[in-house]
């Protein structure tokens, strides 16, 4: 082959790979755009979701917190209910427990306002039929 041929089969050669190097850095570019648009909307999707989630965990949240305080309120009470005698040691306490079991029960009805409500109903029912037998 002659220098003249072989010159031109490399230049056919450089443009080839040069085309190819063109595209690859297009491709590139499109691949960068597909990526970041893709992150855009895996992001916004997750927004949505801890968007969503946000509301049933503060409600978890508020219950928790409600509960707890209602526990405390329950221990505060069974123990003002408790005789300040001399101290005791742990066998008795438990020994005592399914005793105190029932006074805990007698506070959470005590507590409960619908307990009230009916001892109420259950009161004004008794000066009711008092009055009727003096009339």
């Amino acid at each position: 082959m002659s220098e003249t041929a072989e010159i031109e089969q490399l230049a056919k050669k450089r443009s080839k790979l040069e085309d190819e190097w063109s595209s690859l850095v297009q491709k590139e570019r499109t691949l960068e755009g597909d990526v970041k648009a893709l992150e855009e909307r895996l992001a916004a999707q997750l927004a949505g979701k801890i968007e969503a989630k946000n509301p049933a965990v503060e409600r978890l949240e508020s219950t928790k917190l409600d509960l707890e305080r209602r526990l405390k309120e329950l221990q505060e009470n069974a123990e003002s209910y408790r005789m300040p005698n001399a101290p005791q040691t742990e066998a008795a306490e438990q020994e005592e427990e399914p005793q105190e079991q029932p006074t805990e029960m007698t506070v959470e009805a005590a507590a409960d306002s619908s307990y009230e409500t009916a001892e109420e109903e259950t009161k004004g029912k008794s000066r009711e039929e008092k009055r009727r037998k003096w009339l």
